[in-house]
């Protein structure tokens, strides 16, 4: 099985010289010094996953994000954000241009490691659920009976708009949690894990929803 591809994008050196040596025995790793460079081998490489770092001189991550969720032939591509900013605003603006994660640097290569492994395992169950319905809009094409292929498109399209609705609010939690622990205001903390509670009780709603599906 061909490896999953991964850009890992950074100016600094030696966090990107780290980054592929931790990624280059599971993953094909292609390195980038800056977003321009990036978006020179988004000409000819098509990754499973971009690691992006935030503070870049020239065009910083934020600015690639946004360039990125704008054209079509790159918007699909999950973003992962490195960054050695740790306050909760940051984070939040990440997630809010569309980032699938948020992980502060330096990291633990372990964590980094699992953060992407979970994040393919998602894109992985995506295509799955895409082969899925092409496979049932072949069904609907043959003799079978069509009212019951059809019941289980709109099925399977509900658990998809559920997941990515799931996806957000659960990033948010994440965040919160983390920008807790770090913290060592009482008022701050309350109001971070405030936040995490209301998106716990969203995603629960939206779990319950998934539940009752008849």
């Amino acid at each position: 099985m061909a490896k999953k591809q991964i850009i890992i994008v950074d100016d600094n050196t030696a966090n990107l010289t780290a980054c592929k040596k931790t990624l280059k025995d599971i993953y094909d790793v292609f390195p980038a010094p800056s977003a321009g460079k990036m978006f020179d081998i988004l000409t000819h490489v098509t990754p499973d996953l971009i690691l992006l770092d935030v503070e870049m001189p020239g065009m910083n991550g934020y600015e690639a994000m946004r360039i990125l969720k704008n054209d079509d032939n790159y918007a699909e591509i999950p973003v992962i954000f490195l960054s050695a900013m740790d306050d909760a605003e940051s984070e939040m603006e990440g997630l809010d241009l569309g980032a699938v994660d948020y992980i502060h640097k330096p990291f633990v290569s372990a964590l980094l490691m699992k953060r992407i492994e979970t994040h393919i395992a998602v894109i992985e169950g995506k295509k799955e659920l895409q082969a899925l319905n092409s496979s049932i809009d072949t069904l609907i094409a043959g003799d079978v009976d069509k009212e019951s292929v059809k019941a289980l498109i709109s099925k399977t399209e509900v658990l998809m708009r559920m997941g990515h609705k799931v996806h957000a609010p659960l990033n948010i939690i994440i965040a919160m949690i983390e920008a807790a622990i770090k913290s060592d205001n009482f008022e701050d903390i309350r109001h971070y894990l405030g936040r995490a509670d209301v998106e716990s009780r969203l995603i629960l709603e939206i779990v319950n929803d998934i539940i009752d599906l008849p």
